[in-house]
């Protein structure tokens, strides 16, 4: 297959392009490894298993792959586009080498990459989305509460977020309002994920970043503490991360203020809680129902970023508490790879 075709086709359908190669590296690998069964395939490439058999259903429904009690093997069909196959899965095998390594080196459980890097190519992010919306389903089973937190990346991950047969969750911001566009504050990324995932949800009306004395007083109203336990007690946590100092001013930070971040070193800032290179906790904190010692290690925590810019900041957030799941870019990926060289 001419590789200008497949460029053509990532214009066209760039949506479509990691279900192409998923299933082209399912053909090639068992055309390599065949017979071969589902879960045995899915443990070779790293990949849940419920993945590959949704692939592998898929192809055998296109007539290319065929199941037997020994495992699937290629159709004649399927073996006709063996050659096809490998030039598709090339860039999928290539991700998901960097996918492995940056699991590896972040700790993150699963690392899920797309094409390109938004800094240069803004409809990226939008793949970035798709992918995170998919892979938020995955990562919501047997959950009842998901808490989530506001920004660019989220909103489009929530507007990416497809419906389907409703499911039982209840779907909370996990920080208050900040700054003046509600669209990309957390009420209403929870608002939303729960009419696309068919739950329910529960709304702070708040602010953000209050003082601690505001934050007490605040937390014993019966309608805020409800809303407060949810978030304490959410199954999964999906949020964004941003570049401490351009969050610092969107927050209308004092100069002395940012200058003390900068002074410790802060890089990174997710759910109120800036973080230096290492991934401590050097600001912030402020948060009205998260702990900085609980993220990650009473929920399923889950980031989507992207953008060579945010490397950093990913790594940074990564190094501070346990991840199930990141979701971001190739310039992203790249980079932090580069960072984290031994």
């Amino acid at each position: 297959m001419d590789t200008t075709i497949l460029e053509i086709l990532s214009q066209i359908a760039p949506d479509l392009m990691g279900e192409m190669e998923l299933r082209a590296l399912i053909l090639e690998r068992v055309a390599a490894l065949g017979p071969i069964g589902r879960r045995a395939l899915a443990a070779r490439l790293h990949l849940p298993e419920r993945e590959v058999r949704a692939a592998a259903d898929a192809l055998k429904e296109a007539g290319c792959l065929s199941q037997s009690a020994a495992g699937m093997t290629l159709t004649p069909a399927g073996e006709r586009l063996t050659d096809a196959a490998r030039t598709v899965s090339r860039g999928r095998r290539t991700l998901q080498s960097m996918e492995l390594a940056l699991s590896r080196k972040l700790g993150v459980e699963r690392v899920c990459i797309v094409h390109g890097n938004c800094d240069d190519d803004r409809s990226v992010l939008s793949e970035v989305a798709r992918e995170a919306a998919r892979q938020l389903r995955f990562l919501l089973q047997d959950a009842h509460v998901l808490a989530v937190s506001g920004g660019e990346t989220v909103a489009r991950t929530a507007e990416a977020v497809t419906e389907a047969a409703p499911m039982d969750i209840t779907v909370v911001p996990a920080q208050g309002g900040l700054g003046t566009d509600v669209r990309l504050q957390a009420n209403t990324q929870a608002e939303l994920l729960a009419r696309r995932l068919g739950g329910g949800y529960r709304l702070l009306h708040l602010p953000d970043g209050l003082t601690a004395d505001a934050t007490d007083g605040l937390a014993r109203l019966p309608q805020v503490r409800e809303v407060l336990e949810l978030m304490r007690g959410a199954d999964v946590l999906l949020y964004g991360v941003g570049q401490a100092q351009e969050v610092a001013a969107r927050r209308g930070m004092s100069p002395m203020e940012r200058e003390t971040l900068a002074r410790e070193g802060a890089i990174a800032e997710a759910l109120g809680f800036y973080f230096d290179a290492r991934g401590r906790v050097v600001g912030g904190g402020r948060s009205l129902a998260l702990e900085a010692d609980a993220l990650g290690r009473t929920n399923r925590a889950a980031i989507v970023a992207a953008g060579a810019s945010k490397a950093a900041t990913i790594a940074a957030v990564c190094a501070h508490h346990p991840h199930r799941l990141l979701v971001t870019d190739e310039g992203a990926a790249a980079r932090m790879l580069e960072l984290l060289r031994d």
